[in-house]
């Protein structure tokens, strides 16, 4: 186990037990207990970490690395209630009161200074931070009075400095029951330094944003697809936040980043061949079906119905599409108003598929999957010929600046068609200036399969080529804009042709010298590293372990590609390492692709055949910077070693890198970056020009590849949406590492924080993702979870406290025959635990990252698992269930190993030990691979030393805890809102508009207005179908038994119903005909598919609908369930002919939904007249009808139906075909024709006459119409 090892030489005294009494943890109210303080404190505890509070006085927790805790409540406003007063339907109308109610109250977290907040949970559930106005303090010494607290109290209030916490300014509080809900929050903060280094999270001032591929992923504002009615989900809003992604991850850049100032946007399009002549750039979409809403994906005047289809693997798309054009805009001005300086890196994808059968240019029938751009070439056999500048020129193609039409809704190309490089860089050149600009702009990357070919004069095509797209850029993009090719590493410096002329060709040095470059762009992935398993190896003589910051920044200048090469594979494994020489000039620095300063600094000579020419390339010495365009490291074992390798199963250039077990390893992602950004932050590193006012590197536009624009832990854990989520574990990705902290930082702070001086800490090793105090304790309770979990040691010797872990310390070997032969003592008195007392299992308590910060428990056994002899460790520290479980393991493991103890004595040449240092015992049996650790130390001239047994060392964790994504993200769909104009249904005349309802999944509260000021909510969904089969005319007010038919009505349950649910109204159903709408019920109802029925033994033409009949409705109209969902929104009748704007609003969503709709005020239309008779007297024809009424017609028991009208009135058409001859009225249902009148009207008597009868309303006119003919 972990031990306190206690010196009791004269000098050292008993001090340790004192200091271990009066260490005490600093919260945020600086509580610190004295030496004479002798409560008993317990260690962190676990389950107190989510219980939020608001206690007088109560602490306040410390906290370490990335957690979640619950705070407490500081400060709280009372109740503000809201009335919200609306009227219902036209003046006159009701009106209705809402009240809601909002709180404004604080929450301090913890012990300042934090990084920031990533998510908050209420109540146990994802809190939507979208709309809150919401403050966060992050604990400065610095930090003003929130004004809002200093307006509501007045007078002089707390600023509680150093107190992380957050301002909640009217907070609505109805969907928590009108209560304060319990909050969490996950935080981040980093333990103070214990030395001068800075951490990566201090050191970073730039970043490349990715994914570069995404149709929307850059969007600020969300985009939907839409997946069926009412069914939408946000495209690029995958997080719990409710804003888009990109949001949510510059949020996250921001605060886990403070120092990041500037940002390069990678936008992807797609090579489709390594072949330069056949190679097509173009920009690229994930599907052709997709439907987007509010405004579909269009690049370069490409829309999706004609886009280029990226390829797919298992049915998913390869690659994300190209980012939409405006989503490109919004990054741009987003990351502006942010105050990042903003670069623009157009960048291109391979996208060739394992299955092709193109040509390989560098031999074979097909060519590798998914490769490097960088291999873009041309064949051997035309290198040197005419023809390698043509087919650079393919590549290039040959539209200019003009060739695009710009307006403030884009940029469309308009010239020959061609998808080439120059369309892509100068189409986002263009989009730069619609953004308002950028700061820098890339005009191509790693294309050193191109930059190398020759023509037949020996000159490179590709950089002439470049230098002519560097100045069209320029006449876009204006003199602000800095310019830059980013090249390789291996390609930056020059082109050493492997064809044994010995010839040294600075190729990019007309591009390097353009007065339209301004800087020299290098993707710097350089090794810094040779390290391999085990110790037999020649880094393993001058570095403790890969991670050592000074070995690392050793080989930033030195080491491989400076000062040695391997010639081969063979000499790379056996490390036969070639020195770097140069015997023509004396300047081994042409040859080193790492020795920048000197390239920089120097005037380039080129070598042919071995002669170095007197005059230089076009290259100024020291006359522009060098920008790291690109710089980072894989987070995998031994990433140093080859930093530019990337894994990607998918892809041909799939590599761990050189001697690496291809496991995850965060800290040598972390050591790589802090040491190459503080080796060039050094001035004594970083030279300044003498050609401008400048460093040699411009540190400022150093960029880490990479952060990702979808925000951490939603990427990678969201595989469901993002393909490449698992790439993330062993890939370049930064996002999502930041948090991790050293275990010797963390030692460090506890132990100071007590009030005790800095221990040395320079043999504590390993990294914590997160870890929490919970409340005032002894530094010794803190640091015990800490001591058994990774396993390290506290010493106290001559110069103070040390903590050790196990198995780093260097040991001192002790022979045999230097012990001393004590009279009556054996040489070794060596002692064994009871077998029968040891621990047998380990329980280890634990904060599970993965679920939500929730605790967790792993258990380690012995051969026999047993209730009895349990080590229960509770450790409030951020683990998965993995690191957990390796953890637990150590812990049993150590307590077997640290079974036994040994006393010696020492003669006086080893009175330089001390408490604390580790043995190794050669000559006795047994113990030559056996670590002793002193514990006790007696005596002078002899030394009687006391020791025990080591542990081995514990697996060192390198990486941060992995992270489940939570709930899914809360999103309200786009509703789909119909307005229906139908009889009246209701058979009252409540009807006082138009139907209204919605669809959309899931269900929201939607309400619909005209006008802001007519409303009506809509509490449940309408159903929505359509015919399967045709519909014929049947009977009216009869049961009609034509043959059954199939609809599709999805979102209601239809069952069969009795005759006396029939005629109360159920299973009201309406069909979409050329006139309107026919309403109809339908007594069977059976269930034959999802979301079909098929349905029988009707009621057609309900509620005056039969003058909307159709002879034959055909399948596919739309059918309409009238039983739920349908809402009366109050209208004028004099709105009645006019086309109104209707506005939706579903809860949860900001935007509002438009639809127009004629209104016909169908509710109000009198129905058709029945029973029409003719009958002739003489000269005098009497035609006679039945009035129906639309009001109370059931009324069974007056002798007449009510009118339902102001006056009983009609009109009847006098038809000829289709003329009207005359309209007579009438206000009784007869009308009296005379044969004169006839003959008068037509000219003669005709054998037909041809009549159209309507009731008529005041309100509305004319009713539906009854055709009728007779012969006088």
């Amino acid at each position: 186990m972990s031990n306190i090892v206690l010196s009791v030489a004269k000098t050292a005294g008993t001090n340790l037990l004192h200091t271990a009494k009066r260490m005490a943890i600093s919260h945020a109210r600086r509580t610190i207990y004295n030496a004479l303080d002798n409560r008993v404190f317990e260690g962190p505890q676990l389950e107190t970490l989510h219980i939020q509070s608001s206690r007088n006085g109560a602490p306040m927790a410390s906290v370490f690395g990335r957690v979640r805790i619950a705070g407490q409540v500081i400060w709280a406003a009372r109740v503000k209630e809201h009335v919200t007063e609306t009227r219902q339907g036209v003046k006159g109308g009701p009106r209705t009161r809402e009240y809601d109610y909002t709180l404004s109250f604080a929450v301090g977290l913890c012990e300042g200074e934090i990084l920031g907040i990533d998510q908050i949970w209420a109540n146990g559930q994802p809190l939507q931070m979208e709309g809150l106005n919401m403050r966060v303090y992050t604990g400065t010494h610095t930090q003003t009075a929130d004004p809002l607290i200093a307006e509501i109290e007045g007078g002089d209030v707390p600023a509680f400095k150093g107190t992380a916490y957050v301002v909640f300014e009217d907070m609505p509080v109805d969907d928590f029951g009108g209560r304060l809900p319990q909050l969490n929050f996950e935080i981040i903060r980093m333990p103070k330094r214990i030395n001068d280094e800075k951490r990566l999270e201090d050191l970073v001032l730039g970043v490349d944003m990715i994914p570069g591929s995404g149709e929307f992923a850059y969007g600020t504002s969300i985009t939907e697809q839409r997946l069926g009615p009412g069914t939408t989900r946000p495209v690029n809003m995958n997080n719990l936040s409710g804003r888009a992604d990109i949001e949510c991850a510059l949020d996250q850049l921001e605060t886990q980043l403070p120092n990041c100032k500037s940002v390069t946007l990678v936008v992807s399009w797609f090579g489709d061949d390594l072949r330069a002549s056949h190679c097509k750039i173009r920009p690229g979409v994930e599907g052709l079906e997709r439907k987007i809403t509010p405004k579909d994906w269009q690049v370069s005047g490409d829309i999706r119905s004609h886009a280029y289809v990226v390829s797919q693997i298992d049915g998913s798309p390869t690659y994300g599409g190209t980012p939409d054009d405006m989503s490109v805009i919004e990054a741009i001005k987003s990351l502006k108003a942010r105050g990042f300086k903003v670069s623009l890196y157009p960048f291109i994808l391979m996208d060739i598929s394992a299955d092709n059968q193109l040509p390989n240019p560098y031999g074979g029938t097909s060519q590798p999957a998914l490769p490097w751009r960088g291999r873009i070439t041309c064949a051997p056999d035309i290198m040197g010929s005419a023809a390698a500048r043509q087919h650079v020129s393919a590549f290039f193609g040959e539209c200019s600046p003009s060739d695009y039409s710009v307006t403030p809704e884009g940029v469309s190309y308009t010239g020959a068609p061609e998808y080439s490089l120059r369309r892509m860089i100068l189409h986002y050149a263009h989009i730069a200036n619609l953004a308002g600009g950028v700061d820098g702009f890339v005009i191509g990357s790693e294309l050193r399969g191109l930059t190398t070919i020759r023509d037949e004069t020996g000159a490179y095509p590709t950089v002439h080529a470049f230098k002519s797209l560097a100045g069209d850029v320029r006449t876009i993009v204006g003199a602000d804009t800095k310019l830059t090719y980013a090249a390789d590493w291996s390609e930056y410096f020059g082109h050493h042709p492997q064809d044994g002329t010995g010839d040294v060709l600075y190729h990019l040095d007309p591009l390097w010298a353009d007065p339209n470059i301004d800087a020299i762009g290098i993707d710097a992935y350089l090794p810094l590293s040779d390290w391999r398993a085990g110790d037999d190896h020649h880094d393993a003589l001058i570095a403790p372990d890969i991670y050592d910051l000074d070995y690392l920044r050793g080989n930033i200048e030195g080491g491989e590609g400076y000062e040695w090469y391997y010639a081969s594979a063979q000499d790379r494994t056996s490390q036969t390492r070639t020195p770097i020489t140069d015997g023509l000039a004396n300047k081994p620095w042409v040859f080193r692709y790492k020795d920048i300063r000197n390239w920089w600094q120097n005037p380039h000579h080129e070598r042919i055949g071995g002669d170095e020419m007197t005059a230089s390339t076009a290259w100024i010495p020291q006359s522009k910077p060098i920008w790291f365009t690109e710089i980072g490291c894989p987070a995998i074992d031994k990433g140093a070693n080859q930093p530019n390798v990337f894994w990607d199963p998918k892809s041909s250039e799939s590599y761990a890198p050189y001697f690496s077990d291809a496991v995850r390893d965060d800290l040598i992602q972390r050591r790589y970056l802090e040491a190459f950004i503080s080796y060039w932050d050094a001035d004594d590193n970083n030279p300044s020009s003498t050609q401008y006012i400048g460093k040699m590197i411009d540190t400022d536009m150093t960029h880490i590849w990479c952060w990702d624009a979808r925000p951490y832990p939603d990427f990678p854990a969201r595989k469901n949406i993002w393909s490449d989520g698992d790439n993330w574990q062993l890939g370049h990705w930064l996002s999502g590492r930041t948090g991790l902290v050293s275990l010797a930082d963390v030692v460090a702070e506890i132990t100071v924080s007590s009030g005790s001086p800095l221990p040395d800490v320079s043999h504590v090793h390993g990294m914590l993702s997160g870890f929490v105090i919970d409340r005032p304790m002894s530094a010794r309770s803190a640091l015990t979870p800490l001591s058994l979990v990774y396993g390290f040691d506290l010493i106290e010797g001559s110069d103070g406290l040390k903590f050790a872990s196990k198995g780093v310390q260097s040991p001192v070997v002790i022979q045999r025959d230097d012990c001393v032969n004590r009279e009556g003592h054996p040489i070794f008195t060596h002692t064994y635990d009871d077998a029968d007392a040891r621990v047998k299992d380990v329980r280890l308590g634990f904060i599970e990252k993965s679920q939500s910060y929730q605790s967790g428990s792993v258990t380690a056994q012995g051969l026999l698992s047993e209730a009895v002899r349990v080590l229960n460790v509770q450790a409030p520290l951020v683990f998965d269930t993995a690191q957990a479980k390796q953890m637990s393991q150590s812990i049993l493991a150590q307590t077997h190993e640290e079974n036994s103890g040994v006393e010696l004595v020492l003669p006086p040449k080893y009175l330089g030990l001390e408490t604390g240092d580790i043995l190794y015992l050669n000559g006795q049996d047994g113990s030559e691979d056996v670590a002793w650790l002193i514990t006790q130390k007696e005596g002078l001239s002899q030394n009687v030393v006391k020791a025990r047994r080591e542990g081995a060392r514990r697996p060192l964790l390198v990486n941060t805890a992995v992270a489940g994504a939570g709930g899914a993200p809360v999103w309200s769909s786009t509703p789909d809102v119909f307005a229906l104009d139908i009889p009246d249904i209701t058979n009252d005349n409540s009807r006082q508009g138009v139907l209204v309802g919605a669809v959309v999944h899931p269900w929201v509260q939607t309400s619909v207005s005209f006008e802001n000021a007519q409303t009506t909510s809509l509490r449940a969904p309408v159903s929505i179908g359509y015919l399967k089969q045709d519909l014929k005319r049947g009977n009216i007010a009869l049961f009609d038994n034509h043959p059954a038919i199939e609809i599709y009505l999805p979102n209601i349950r239809l069952a069969s119903i009795s005759d006396a649910e029939m005629l109360a109204g159920g299973n009201l159903l309406a069909v979409e005909t050329q006139c309107g709408w026919e309403i109809f019920q339908c007594q069977d109802a059976v269930l034959i598919g999802v979301d079909i029925y098929r349905i029988h033994k009707f009621l057609r033409g309900r509620y005056g609908s039969d003058s909307d009949m159709d002879d034959v409705v055909n399948s596919g109209a739309r059918v309409i369930y009238l039983g739920q969902g349908w809402q009366d929104l109050r209208l004028s009748s004099s709105l009645r002919g006019l086309e109104i704007k209707l506005t939706a609003k579903a809860n949860g969503r900001r935007d509002t939904q438009k639809i127009s709709h004629i209104y016909h005020a169908a509710h109000l239309r009198p129905y058709c007249v029945v029973h029409v008779k003719a009958k002739t007297n003489g000269q005098t024809i009497t035609i006679s009808w039945v009035r129906r009424t639309r009001v109370d017609g059931d009324d069974w028991v007056s002798r007449e139906v009510p009118l339902g009208e102001d006056t009983e009135m009609y009109e009847i058409d006098i038809c000829d075909g289709d003329n009207v001859l005359a309209t007579l009225v009438t206000q009784i249902p007869e009308l009296n024709l005379t044969l004169p009148e006839l003959e008068t009207l037509y000219g003669f008597v005709p054998e037909n006459i041809h009549i159209n009868i309507f009731q008529m309303s005041r309100i509305y006119g004319r009713g539906a119409g009854t055709q009728y003919s007779f012969s006088p």
